[in-house]
């Protein structure tokens, strides 16, 4: 086993001691270190830390999940918007960009999100 892989596993130990003794938010920071994201994501969310939940979940690669938690913790700001394009909500990150006064961005979700509408109605 090389010094990486030793390290996650004890990182990994601890985080499981620590939740079976109920130390969920330091359990779910163990947990997070060693990558177990979404064990990790859980754990914070349970204990309705959503911010950290979400980084969580965009780490795992779950970017819905992430976003969720994010409008959960009541964030605003340029990562939900970038959530909103990569999830394909287009019009929301338009709105979001505009509210954050970032023109270019702005209009470019204006437009994908207008080019969807166009392409939605053709037959």
């Amino acid at each position: 086993m090389t010094s990486p892989q030793k390290a996650k596993t004890k990182l990994l130990k601890t985080a499981m001691i620590l939740e079976g003794f109920g130390k969920l938010q330091k359990a779910a920071r163990y947990y997070a270190r060693a990558e177990v994201y979404v064990k990790s994501a859980r754990l914070y969310e349970g204990i309705r830390d959503f911010d950290k939940a979400g980084d969580s979940y965009y780490a795992a690669g779950k970017l819905r999940e992430a976003l969720k938690m994010y409008l959960r913790a009541g964030r605003k700001d340029r990562k939900i918007a970038i959530l909103y394009e990569k999830t394909g909500n287009y019009r929301k990150a338009a709105d979001l960009w505009k509210s954050l006064e970032h023109t270019r961005n702005w209009k470019r979700c204006l437009l994908q999100s207008r080019q969807l509408s166009l392409f939605d109605l053709n037959p």
